[in-house]
């Protein structure tokens, strides 16, 4: 990381934590430049990077901070990224529009796909289910399948979004991931419908079953980020 990108992920931080509230102006280049003991063009670079995420707007005399609704998709991270628990609710949201995303490029999959790459899809969908295989390993197996589905759909939009959503939410992760208690005779029953809905390409079904299941582990990954919340906030009291 060059040290202009370090400085723009500093100041992203303190935006975002509110230390710099939309409609403030930030510091001056000077005044950046002599905190981080850079040259001005260092911060200037820094600053563009801000401006390209949505959070600054360069006028003459300064920069302004932008409220947060209007950044782009790429300080998903950043949010998630804030504690060292990531804001269930903020997770809770982000799950939910992938699972829309999902939705879509399934029904456009099994609209177009042949029956060679349904059956590729049936496959890693009966990974996911295999009996023994750990936690991370179904979550690779379950991502393989979003995968397939994004590039069946044909649709590059999708696939960019989804691409830009996963590669923030997995750089972001440090450390194994956070153990989620799951319920697999649901999970494995709502398996067994799609698997039946994916080979008589029922479009209507697909659609019905993966919403069900992107609930289900919604509720299962919220459930277990707000668990990890509390006993952060015990210890942090002891």
């Amino acid at each position: 990381m060059t040290r202009h990108e370090e400085i723009a992920e500093i100041l992203l931080d303190e935006i975002l934590r509110g230390q710099y509230r939309a409609g403030e102006r930030l510091p001056s280049e000077r005044d950046l430049a002599g905190r981080f003991e850079v040259n001005r063009g260092s911060v200037r670079e820094a600053i563009k990077k801000l401006e390209q995420l949505g959070l600054a707007d360069v006028q003459p005399g300064g920069a302004r901070v932008r409220p947060v609704e209007e950044a782009n998709l790429d300080i998903i991270g950043a949010l998630l990224a804030l504690d060292e628990v990531p804001d269930p609710e903020l997770m809770e949201q982000m799950l939910e529009a992938m699972g829309t995303l999902m939705r879509l490029a399934a029904k456009r999959a099994v609209e177009r796909a042949s029956d060679e790459e349904l059956a590729h899809a049936r496959k890693l969908l009966l990974d996911i289910s295999r009996k023994g295989m750990s936690q991370e390993e179904a979550a690779q197996a379950r991502l393989e399948l979003g995968r397939h589905f994004m590039t069946l759909s044909g649709n590059l939009v999708l696939r960019l979004i989804s691409n830009s959503l996963r590669v923030q939410v997995m750089g972001r992760q440090d450390g194994p991931p956070p153990i989620i208690t799951i319920n697999r005779p649901r999970e494995d029953a709502l398996h067994r419908q799609l698997d039946d809905a994916l080979a008589t390409r029922n479009t209507d079904a697909v659609v019905s079953v993966l919403e069900q299941l992107m609930a289900l582990n919604t509720e299962q990954i919220v459930a277990t980020l707000r668990t990890m919340r509390g006993e952060q906030r015990v210890t942090a009291r002891s």
